[in-house]
């Protein structure tokens, strides 16, 4: 790590970029005329950050931090605010898109986050309060379980099909506790095998689910969102743990956009069409969404969701026609949460 310069003392304002990695950070510190103070390089733990955090006060004015979202980064924020000081999450692809041409090394991401900030150029990210974090924690441990579910049924599945094995006609419930007592039957070591771990893991999701209602926060927008039909307690906790708080949405299309819920558009010369939805955003909330509305055409069959949702199987098949349905009930939950509203069927 460099020395603190103090040949520029007396500023009002600090402004540290940092390039965070697993194992190491790149940090670089300018003042309000963007000339670089101190930079370098130092672990990715706690007590090291906090080191570097000392040299910073030494320069004796406010600081402002900016990181970028990666998958290690909210240690990092914590321990910054923790602290006291400001501190910004920046968006990555945007940040990309903000830097594409100048060459990418860590020293240089470092000193141009700290120049973004200074400038006030930074696309930041939200994070969330800290119960939130926690509840979104185990809503997503719940979906990855959900996840790991789905797979093993896939395998057992594929292991009949390899097998040539038929399932009865009379189970048509898939894994209902007929189907597995017909399983079990067969005798074959490697379907047992997978029974037993789809029993666990129903156990965990059993657990998570329960956890998750403890830790729930938002009670008054879950008890809004239980008034969809389809849409109960794990749901909605869901939900709101990935939107947080309606009011950081402006529209009905800016909650579109961070979900990536909205249609990719392509020109080429005059001619310009749309295609699938862009995927750019919170996969979370798409998979959370296809879920509920999966379940609301399912428990209310003659609702506007479930009509519109039947339009568009007809004419574009079921996998696209849920896509549009999820898309359509996300607005319909904006609404629902800006104006607190129940839903209304029909």
């Amino acid at each position: 790590m460099e020395r603190l310069d103090h040949t520029q003392g007396g500023r009002t304002m600090y402004y540290i970029g940092m390039d965070i990695h697993k194992k190491n950070t790149q940090a670089c510190m300018k003042n309000e005329d963007g000339k670089v103070l101190l930079a370098g390089r130092f672990p990715s733990r706690a007590k090291d950050l906090n080191a570097f955090i000392d040299k910073v006060e030494e320069a004796g004015g406010p600081a402002s931090f900016v990181i970028e979202s990666t998958g290690f980064s909210i240690p990092i924020y914590d321990v910054i605010a923790g602290r006291g000081h400001e501190i910004k999450v920046a968006h990555p692809l945007k940040i990309k898109a903000l830097t594409t041409g100048r060459a990418k090394t860590d020293k240089n991401d470092a000193e141009m986050l700290a120049e973004l900030l200074r400038v006030k150029a930074i696309p930041a990210s939200y994070i969330p309060p800290a119960e939130l974090r926690q509840l979104r924690e185990l809503t997503r441990f719940r979906q990855m379980l959900v996840r790991n579910t789905t797979q093993i049924k896939n395998e057992i599945h594929a292991f009949l099909a390899y097998r040539g094995i038929e399932t009865p006609a009379a189970l048509r419930s898939p894994f209902s506790a007929k189907h597995q007592e017909w399983l079990r039957s067969l005798h074959l070591s490697q379907v047992d095998d997978l029974l037993d771990i789809l029993v666990t893991l129903r156990t965990k999701i059993e657990k998570t689910e329960t956890d998750i209602e403890r830790a729930s926060q938002k009670k008054e927008e879950v008890e809004l969102l239980k008034t969809i039909p389809g849409v109960g307690d794990v749901i909605a906790n869901e939900l709101m743990a990935e939107i947080c708080d309606i009011e950081r949405f402006s529209s009905a299309e800016n909650l579109y956009s961070y979900a990536g819920m909205v249609s990719s558009a392509h020109q080429s010369g005059e001619k310009g069409w749309t295609g699938p939805i862009t995927k750019q955003g919170n996969a979370s909330i798409r998979h959370i969404m296809v879920e509920a509305a999966f379940s609301h055409v399912r428990y209310c069959r003659d609702s506007k969701l479930t009509l519109f949702f039947e339009r568009k199987k007809a004419q574009k098949g079921t996998k696209k026609a849920i896509v549009a349905t999820a898309r359509k009930m996300l607005g319909i939950i904006y609404h629902m949460l800006k104006e607190r509203e129940e839903f209304h069927a029909h």
